[in-house]
């Protein structure tokens, strides 16, 4: 414990003197549908095993919703009572303080990071008693090399400690490689796919790259499943709901060629 202490405070601070800061994302109400399929992703979750704390949501390529779907987890979860954190990790391209209209100047990952700040000054409450966020901070130039370093092992043995779970949005596996990083620290990860969307050989680098890292996939979630080719009019893009697949989804055609224009099926 105490080797951990210099990264939980600054000089001279105690714990207890961290700044608390309310913060009220805006979550828009979900469609009934929707919001049974996260609840449902929870609880499979809950179902792969007791020490599943630390969870990464990633992607293929961009725009596949995962932002949106690591929110919302984490706020199913803290809907239970469970002491959550959500951990915005994609420091390249965050869009959760614009999507939930998050007011305020703080520092945040990547002021820890840099060492310019310890743990408890970058987590704010919410107006969800048992949910707790990080967001990115500033845009930084080498994420790669942040997420990399001691602090963020630190962070993550920090969070371990003190929260049921952890949700940690991270950038696509087959666009950069923090969210491969970030994963292998991870209990476990989700893999987000869009329904009738996402090519299916791109589905299947990102499963080969997670699983190159030794990376735990929980499983698949197939975003805007049953959703009209003009999307639901969710304003965040949502379908009607999700699908939840094992992993082994994929493996059946893991070895085929890709099909016409290199679409799943």
């Amino acid at each position: 414990m105490a080797e951990y202490e210099p990264l939980w405070t600054m000089p001279g601070q105690k714990p207890e003197q961290a700044e608390k800061t309310i913060i009220t994302p805006k979550f828009e109400p979900l469609p009934f549908r929707v919001k049974e399929a996260v609840n449902i992703l929870r609880g499979n979750i809950q179902l792969s095993g007791y020490d599943i704390k630390l969870i990464s949501v990633t992607s293929a390529v961009p725009d596949e919703g995962k932002s949106s779907i690591s929110f919302h987890l984490a706020n199913s979860f803290a809907g239970l009572g469970r002491k959550t954190l959500f951990l915005d990790c994609d420091i390249r391209k965050s869009v959760i303080r614009e999507r939930y209209e998050i007011e305020g100047k703080f520092d945040g990952l990547t002021e820890f990071l840099i060492g310019k700040c310890s743990i408890p000054e970058i987590v704010k409450h919410t107006n969800e008693e048992s949910l707790d966020v990080i967001l990115t901070g500033a845009q930084s130039p080498n994420p790669s090399e942040l997420i990399s370093g001691d602090r963020f092992q630190m962070l993550c043995k920090w969070c371990r400690q003190k929260y049921d779970y952890v949700i940690m949005d991270t950038p696509p596996v087959n666009t950069v490689i923090d969210g491969t990083l970030i994963s292998k620290l991870c209990d476990g990860t989700v893999l987000v796919v869009v329904s009738g969307q996402t090519e299916r050989n791109q589905a299947l680098k990102a499963k080969r790259q997670l699983e190159y890292a030794d990376v735990h996939i929980l499983g698949v979630v197939a975003n805007k499943v049953g959703a009209q080719k003009n999307g639901y009019g969710y304003g965040y893009g949502y379908g009607y709901g999700y699908g939840y697949y094992n992993n082994k989804y994929y493996n059946k055609y893991e070895d085929e060629e890709p099909g016409e224009h290199g679409k799943g099926r």
